[in-house]
């Protein structure tokens, strides 16, 4: 064997070891941790100031790690070609083919890579200068390469932000899907971030109490009357109407009361003083906007109106906090089941009960409809008012009348079909 023989053997190793070190950056800097390697930063790592700006633009550095280590890897395969057919001939480019690809698969791609899925933020933290310095003089080369790229998409769908958008979404929500920790509430915890997930989807008309179903009291009763309706209350917060109920006019805060109700020297205009101006939004608002427009307005209840004013229900905070964590009950709540389970898989429950708490109650996805009510969407689906022991069924239930009136369904025998 000449000396030009062993000298491209040594070289041809040396090439191998670069392939790894390119591999295994590549893996690691993907797998990294950016909110770790930050943390790291503000410690006083200095190399984790690298990866952060290796993180901020790792599409470019990608390419670089892409466009290096293929040509080591050419480089290498070739190397080994030249030296086996120096030394066996044709059969050579045989030997070589078998042997670069099992050495470039082990010692260049999956021991680096393993290693740096095992470490990725250490792993990331010691190649960091040097990738980062890699990256920058390759990015000529690099940014021609990627106009040469955009050139060819340059007809491509313009839906394709929204698209990334809902791919973030979907992966935000496969993460949580896998989410398992040991405590016992993990479950409710990945329930919780779901939830959280699906306030944008939401409207506040799907959630809100209906105006029917509003506790107020009309502002031209007499003040005994109203001390009494007060008093008889089981809310702290109170709408006033006047001339019918859906014209609000106001909203008492009975804690902001500094009087003994009980007292005849309490009067209208003590009560009425404290009467704020009521807050009215679209049914179209979304429960991550309303959430924020709550917080922002330090407010608790809001009025949901449709496109011509009129007054459908409200909306409280807490509806949108139950929307998150599940059904809160305080001490104001009356005790009340949202279903009643009878034998052989019935239920039976009332037709104003969200058609969404229906869903959660058998963990199904909530359903595509119209109606927010159970009653709602049975009306929608026979498109009239069922009779007493009528039946009708969608994709999951049979739902049966027990009770109705002129106007509304009242009582709901349901029963699961899958």
């Amino acid at each position: 064997m000449s000396l030009l023989t062993i000298i491209l053997l040594i070289f041809l190793a040396l090439l191998i070891v670069i392939s790894g070190f390119l591999s295994g950056s590549e893996t690691a800097l993907t797998a990294s941790s950016k909110p770790r390697i930050l943390l790291k930063y503000k410690k006083g790592n200095k190399r984790a100031k690298y990866v952060l700006k290796i993180l901020e633009n790792l599409e470019n550095v990608i390419s670089s790690l892409l466009l290096s280590n293929n040509l080591v890897n050419i480089l290498a395969s070739s190397l080994a070609t030249a030296v086996l057919y120096d030394l066996f001939g044709v059969t050579g480019i045989f030997y070589a083919t078998f042997i670069m690809t099992i050495i470039i698969v082990i010692f260049a791609e999956i021991l680096p890579k393993t290693y740096s899925l095992s470490k990725p933020n250490r792993t990331s933290l010691q190649i960091g200068p040097i990738i980062f310095y890699l990256s920058k003089i390759l990015y000529p080369v690099i940014f021609f390469i990627n106009l040469i790229v955009k050139k060819i998409f340059l007809n491509k769908d313009k839906d394709d932000a929204k698209f990334n958008d809902q791919q973030s979404e979907e992966e935000l929500q496969g993460v949580i899907d896998m989410y398992k920790t040991s405590s016992p509430d993990s479950e409710h915890e990945k329930d919780m971030l779901q939830s959280i997930l699906t306030l944008n989807d939401t409207t506040v008309e799907e959630v809100f109490t209906h105006r029917k179903n509003i506790y107020s009291i009309d502002s031209s009763l007499d003040i005994d009357e109203i001390i009494k309706k007060i008093n008889n209350s089981r809310y702290t917060r109170i709408p006033f109407w006047k001339n019918n109920p859906e014209n609000i006019i106001g909203l008492l805060n009975v804690r902001t009361l500094n009087v003994d109700l009980s007292k005849k020297e309490s009067s209208k205009e003590i009560i009425f003083d404290k009467i704020s101006k009521p807050w009215f939004i679209p049914e179209t608002s979304n429960l991550l906007e309303q959430l924020a427009a709550f917080k922002n307005k330090k407010e608790h209840i809001a009025f949901v109106v449709d496109e011509y004013g009129e007054l459908l229900g409200l909306i409280t905070l807490e509806d949108i906090i139950e929307e998150i964590v599940g059904e809160i009950v305080d001490e104001i709540d009356l005790a009340d089941d949202q279903f009643k389970n009878l034998n052989d898989g019935y239920i039976i429950t009332n037709g104003e009960k969200s058609l969404k708490d229906l869903y959660k109650h058998f963990d199904l996805e909530s359903p595509i409809s119209e109606a927010s009510t159970i009653s709602g969407h049975i009306l929608e689906i026979a498109k009239r008012i069922p009779l007493f022991g009528e039946t009708v069924k969608d994709e999951y239930f049979i739902y049966k009348v027990l009770s109705h009136s002129r106007k509304q369904i009242s009582k709901i025998e349901i029963k699961s079909i899958k």
